[in-house]
């Protein structure tokens, strides 16, 4: 049931010309521009970390957003609702192909970046958590935005301020030493954790992964507060 929900949700997600080039030319476009246009080797954690954030906040967070906002005031969500799904499942449909969109996409730039020349990461299990991490923490933001979108078209400003702290929290968290304060910014622990992917300094791993599921946490606890399966007025 889960499968035949994502199918059905991914055919929908591509029929949208605007949510489609948002979820997957936007992402990819500017990845591979970043990757092919890098001047200096020591850029390479910078523009891998851009490259995530751009995928994740597109992919992931804008995409959750706008998807769940139109099923839910074209009343998709609550017809599901009345059938044998729980909630979970249905949730979980419409969720996954968006997740799995984004996870590839990140696959698909690091590779990118690899064949530009980008070095081999020296802890490849940071590269994981980064990308497990901001799937889970931009998904759980983006049903939480969800909630507060009273349509499709309004996502992309109401995505705008968590979005914009993500960015803000990435770019300092590459410095060789950043504030440890910045960890309270979404993103930063993502910025932390390609920094030392790639031959960081070492040190602030735990903070970051603690950053990371702190917002999932925050996400989720929001999402249950403010998601709705009902039409908003």
């Amino acid at each position: 049931m889960i499968a035949a929900l994502g199918v059905a949700e991914l055919k929908l997600l591509l029929r949208n010309r605007t949510a489609a080039a948002l979820a997957v030319l936007m992402p990819l476009g500017a990845g591979a521009f970043f990757a092919l246009n890098v001047e200096e080797p020591d850029s390479w954690p910078m523009v891998i970390a851009l490259q995530l954030l751009f995928g994740f906040g597109f992919s992931v967070y804008v995409t959750v957003t706008t998807a769940l906002t139109a099923r839910r005031q074209d009343l998709y969500l609550k017809r599901l609702r009345t059938g044998a799904a729980s909630d979970a499942v249905v949730l979980t449909g419409v969720l996954l192909p968006v997740v799995l969109l984004g996870l590839a996409q990140s696959l698909v730039l690091l590779g990118i970046s690899l064949a530009a020349g980008a070095p081999v990461p020296e802890r490849p299990e940071l590269v994981l958590l980064a990308l497990l991490g901001g799937t889970a923490m931009t998904c759980a933001a983006g049903v939480a935005t969800s909630g507060l979108t009273g349509t499709a078209e309004l996502a992309q400003i109401t995505t705008a301020p968590f979005f914009f702290a993500m960015v803000a929290g990435v770019l300092p968290a590459l410095a060789p030493d950043p504030d440890q304060r910045l960890l309270l910014l979404p993103g930063s622990g993502l910025g932390v954790l390609v920094r030392e992917a790639w031959g960081g300094a070492g040190g602030q791993v735990g903070l970051a992964a603690l950053s990371l599921a702190g917002w999932t946490a925050v996400g989720v606890a929001l999402s249950l507060r403010f998601f709705r399966w009902d039409r908003r007025g």
